[in-house]
């Protein structure tokens, strides 16, 4: 066993390596909708059915008699985004739309489980969980001032914008904002010029804007037969994230630490949380449950001016059900239903500015040069975030074993969209607007000890679009966003029976 364990633990450390990389939404939110090539052919369905090694990244609980066996696989994720962003009334409605330059990405995972006797088996799994990863102004490698797809849209050069801020800080100052020659008046417009001229070069100073969100989670797992109809499973999370965000300039000025907001490089955290799981079967039927808590990470500090709490940043707790139906020897039919909580992170929760908001944030930025003041000034525990709700999510799978060397899968996977039209500013950023999945796949096995699994998914393209409206004091001021994605990703895995 000592040769096996010393390249466990070597195999562990590379995934872990490589599953840090470069992740792009992940479908459900920015999670994965399904861990294994074998679960993602199911379209994740799995809570009642596991497979393989990487189960218990579902349902630890069906790991039990899974006997022993390695695991290990990648897949190559391909999301197709779309973004814009414009100032609806005072630019003539132009668009400054862009295709995300971030388009492939490579997932590994890996997995061993090995049965201890007395109907205990004990698994060590390591998956990414998830990540969101967008790139604007360097499509085709070249880069171009379109990376500041938010200035583009809100300059503060906007024509009639400007002279509204001058006239409200003369005001404010006591001067006479219909007399340009009035001294307060001319302090007021030195004044607001000189923060437009901050803003304008905080925003201009990089090229390309994006952000890159990675999360593994490293899963060692126990799982226990009870009896011959009910297991259950415990896995304790060890989870890793790593984070980066550039081109943001623009929002130094929103911001309650504007020196830890944008380009501060590759930030991380770890953090942990549990996972616990229940597998019962009775005849034809096996149903399961699991719960993941929230998993408490450590704050991203080169980002404590962008994320909400001074950048927390932690991954939120998921629960679900499932039932898995056996009506032959060859044929599985798996349906699962649950729930991610993305209303536990007030980063993800919080929601983006209203028109108003922030065009009163631009004001406010043109007449103080700063946001420190503001109330939901990015970084503070109230900061403007994504606006994601919970999300509930529900996945049909079929699984046909046609002989003792090929086995077929096919599988669909709806999921909410977890924020409203209304949150399409900020999500620029980080879209996640696809719901609907459907996914096919195969294994074909060699020989007893051996298994080549591929799976196939398509995320079928949603689009967004929104325009905002101020009132009041911004009343004829309006911009708008737009969102559209759709993704493609295969994956393939060998496993070793021993």
């Amino acid at each position: 066993m000592k040769p096996i364990l010393k390249r466990t633990l070597t195999s562990v450390a590379v995934v872990a390596a490589l599953a840090a990389a470069p992740l792009a939404n992940a479908t459900n939110g920015y999670f994965k909708i399904g861990y294994g090539a074998k679960n993602r052919g199911m379209a994740g369905a799995g809570i009642a059915y596991g497979q393989d090694a990487l189960a218990s990244a579902v349902n630890p609980a069906t790991l039990a008699g899974m006997g022993n066996r390695v695991d290990a696989g990648v897949e190559l994720f391909s999301p197709s985004q779309r973004q814009g962003a414009a100032d609806a009334t005072l630019m003539g409605g132009a668009l400054s739309e862009e295709d995300s330059g971030a388009t492939v990405f490579a997932i590994p995972n890996f997995g061993i489980s090995m049965d201890m006797g007395g109907g205990m088996t004990v698994v060590l799994a390591v998956v990414a969980n998830g990540g969101m990863n967008t790139r604007y102004g360097d499509a085709n490698g070249v880069p171009g001032s379109a990376g500041n797809i938010y200035f583009d849209a809100f300059s503060p050069a906007i024509p009639g914008f400007v002279p509204m801020v001058i006239g409200q800080v003369a005001t404010q100052l006591g001067g006479d904002p219909t007399d340009p020659t009035d001294p307060l008046t001319i302090q007021a417009t030195n004044i607001v010029n000189t923060n437009a001229a901050n803003l304008g070069a905080d925003a201009a100073k990089f090229n390309t804007l994006g952000i890159n969100l990675s999360q593994l989670l490293i899963t060692p797992t126990i799982t226990y037969n009870i009896n011959s109809h009910n297991a259950i499973g415990f896995s304790p999370v060890i989870a890793y994230q790593r984070f980066r965000a550039y081109g943001l300039g623009l929002f130094k000025a929103f911001s309650s630490d504007p020196d830890n907001l944008t380009n501060k490089g590759d930030d991380q955290s770890w953090g942990y949380g549990a996972r616990v799981g229940y597998q019962g079967t009775f005849g034809m039927f096996s149903i399961g449950a699991t719960y993941t808590s929230k998993l408490n990470m450590q704050a991203f500090d080169n980002y404590a001016g962008l994320f909400a709490e001074k950048g927390d940043f932690d991954i939120p707790s998921t629960y679900g059900v499932g039932i898995a139906i056996h009506p032959t020897s060859s044929l599985t039919l798996a349906v699962d239903a649950s729930r991610i909580k993305y209303s536990e992170v007030a980063s993800i929760n919080n929601p983006g500015p209203t028109a108003d908001e922030f065009f009163g944030a631009f004001a406010n930025a043109l007449a103080t040069g700063g946001g420190t003041n503001l109330t939901n000034a990015l970084g503070k525990n109230d900061g403007w975030g994504f606006g994601w709700d919970d999300v509930d999510i529900v996945k049909v799978g079929v699984n046909y074993a046609y002989n003792s060397k090929w086995t077929f899968r096919a599988g669909y996977d709806y999921t909410q969209a977890p924020y409203k039209d209304k949150e399409a500013l900020f999500n620029v950023l980080a879209p996640a607007v696809v719901q609907k999945h459907a996914t096919a796949g195969f294994t074909y096995s060699p020989s007893a000890t051996s298994e080549l699994t591929v799976a196939y998914m398509h995320a079928f393209r949603e689009n967004l679009d929104y325009k905002y409206n101020g009132t009041g004091s911004f009343a004829g001021f309006s911009y708008s966003a737009s969102q559209a994605m759709s993704q493609n990703s295969i994956e393939a895995s060998y496993a070793w029976k021993f």
